[in-house]
């Protein structure tokens, strides 16, 4: 039961995250808090548009997460659910690092 509770818990944390990072958006270039690769690091009008397009971008991904998590919860057996929710959530929030970069590489940066 801990188990189910725990990987229900990620898509909903993964989602408030987002609204948090979107909410309050780091004001300056750092290396703590942000979006935070070599391209997005270049300038702080890169920087902005970075974090302003994955924060948009882990929010969409995140309810994706809860919506597949629910779904595939009421289809599967536990194993199963826990072992694909686990890879969505993997696959979504890693996803947002390559939607983030074409969308850096299409605006100029």
């Amino acid at each position: 039961m801990e188990t189910l509770l725990f990987n229900l818990m990620m898509g909903p944390l993964i989602l408030v995250l987002a609204v948090v990072f979107k909410r309050f958006p780091p004001k300056k270039i750092n290396s703590i808090y942000g979006y935070r690769t070599p391209r997005s690091m270049k300038s702080q009008e890169v920087w902005d548009c970075a974090n302003r397009y994955s924060s948009n971008a882990l929010i969409v991904i995140a309810v994706l997460i809860c919506f597949v998590q629910v779904v595939l919860w009421s289809l599967m057996s536990f194993n199963n659910a826990i072992i694909w929710t686990s890879v969505v959530l993997v696959v979504g929030v890693v996803a947002v690092i390559p939607l983030t970069e074409v969308h850096l590489k299409k605006k100029g940066f």
